[in-house]
């Protein structure tokens, strides 16, 4: 099998594949995947008309979603799906890394069905646009208290496109706020989530234009204290990538959220605010917000 390295030249192949895609999961898109190049190596190939990503990590593959098009009950795409995973076990030093990864839920029986075992991935939280925007109601009572008293304390604030200008400030910004996060924690795997998210967000920031990624940044009184970023996973669906906001300013998280939600809402019925990490804090605050729906992923092997 004939490998070629993923690089940004590669985005509208793999995005022509991925609108072939019914899934609302949100890894399925280029961003998402790319921004971790610094932690691993993606290549592509094509097998008959399906695009596969693999990533590598050391001398073993893995897949970080399914080939695109991925269609249900589909024999054809199981074929594919068996070859390709065929390459990762002839291919890896350590045959038990060979897996697939961000397999949606309505898939997993037909593959259990075709001998591979399912283990749960991630959950991630699926909200209506008009509704974080609103705000409405007694159930969201917390966010819209936030966001009414951060504007008052702060009525010049502004929610401003991002621009390449503001990349070095909300870098920056990113620096300080995993300082703060590191200090307040002695959990040695969150410290290294910290700092592997540092280059995610690195990359994400510095190619926005090209990964195809939306960015706001919060400004108040002539500087930067928040930013967000997120990308169209299809034409009803919005994916929020990144949210890094100033910790000493409260409400800031809830305005700059509102706000990003309330441009979206006239274009994305839906938010795909991705999975909480496995932290409780993260868990908590994405609950708080009320999601209609938990969408489970799962890793094949």
């Amino acid at each position: 099998m004939q490998l070629q390295p993923l690089t940004l030249n590669d985005k509208p192949i793999f995005d022509a594949h991925a609108h072939r895609s019914c899934t609302r999961l949100s890894h399925y898109a280029f961003a998402p995947l790319y921004v971790w190049r610094e932690h691993f190596q993606f290549y592509w190939t094509l097998l008959a008309d399906s695009l596969c990503i693999f990533a590598k990590q050391g001398d073993d593959y893995f897949m970080p979603i399914l080939p695109m098009p991925s269609e249900t009950e589909n024999r054809s795409h199981l074929n594919i799906i068996n070859k390709a995973y065929q390459f990762m076990l002839a291919s890896n030093r350590n045959p038990h890394i060979a897996r697939i990864e961000n397999v949606p839920q309505e898939m997993i029986s037909f593959f259990q069905k075709n001998g591979f075992r399912a283990t749960l991935k991630e959950t991630e939280y699926f909200y209506e646009t008009e509704t974080l925007a609103g705000l409405r109601g007694n159930r969201y009572k917390q966010q819209r208290h936030a966001y009414n008293a951060f504007v008052l304390r702060h009525p010049s604030v502004k929610l401003c496109p991002y621009t390449a200008a503001d990349q070095d400030a909300c870098l920056a910004l990113y620096d300080r706020w995993c300082e703060i996060r590191s200090e307040k924690s002695d959990d040695p795997i969150y410290n290294a989530m910290l700092d592997d998210s540092r280059s995610a967000h690195r990359i994400g920031v510095s190619h926005a234009d090209a990964l195809g990624l939306l960015g706001r940044v919060v400004n108040i009184d002539g500087k930067i204290r928040g930013y967000t970023f997120g990308y169209p996973l299809n034409a009803d669906i919005f994916c929020i990538l990144f949210e890094v906001t100033d910790l000493n300013i409260k409400g800031l998280a809830q305005f700059i959220y509102r706000e990003f939600c309330a441009e979206l809402k006239d274009t994305y019925k839906w938010i795909n605010a991705m999975d909480d990490s496995g932290l409780e804090n993260l868990k908590r605050v994405k609950k708080a917000y009320h999601p209609i729906e938990l969408i489970s992923s799962y890793n094949i092997a």
